[in-house]
């Protein structure tokens, strides 16, 4: 593995983890389990926040689009490597992501002033995901 193959390996790696934090919510969003726990402390209610109305906008669980916004992040850092239309794409949903990440946390925190634990999963590998493959694009330009 080639230096330059780090940070793109790197935003893999953290892509994965977000869609490995985001399943739970999605089986708990679609009643295929029952609870979804959390660390101790007062600073976490994850079952309020994926339950609530902020959670399904449309009538759908947030965590079903995250999934897939997720899953075509990961299939672009994937792809980046040979292609230079995927590395452009990748690049911009980037920007997306973290903007998407920012506003949730922030979210959470004015509207419940509670954190759901496995979004703020989401959010820490969010947090490398971005700044490895901003690093990843911009050593290919």
């Amino acid at each position: 593995m080639s230096i330059s193959e780090r940070p793109r390996l790197t935003a893999i790696a953290a892509a994965s983890a977000a869609i490995a934090t985001l399943v739970p919510v999605a089986l708990y969003q679609c009643h295929a389990i029952g609870n979804l726990p959390d660390p101790p402390g007062a600073w976490f209610d994850s079952e309020e926040i994926t339950s609530s109305k902020a959670a399904h906008p449309l009538g759908v669980p947030d965590s079903l689009p995250g999934l897939g916004s997720y899953g075509i992040t990961l299939a672009l850092a994937i792809l980046s490597r040979r292609s230079v239309l995927a590395r452009k794409l990748f690049g911009a949903k980037l920007v997306l992501d973290g903007g998407m990440a920012t506003v949730n946390v922030a979210r959470q925190i004015v509207s419940f002033r509670r954190l759901c634990s496995w979004c703020m999963g989401t959010a820490l590998m969010t947090a490398v995901l971005v700044p490895a493959g901003r690093k990843y694009v911009k050593s290919r330009e």
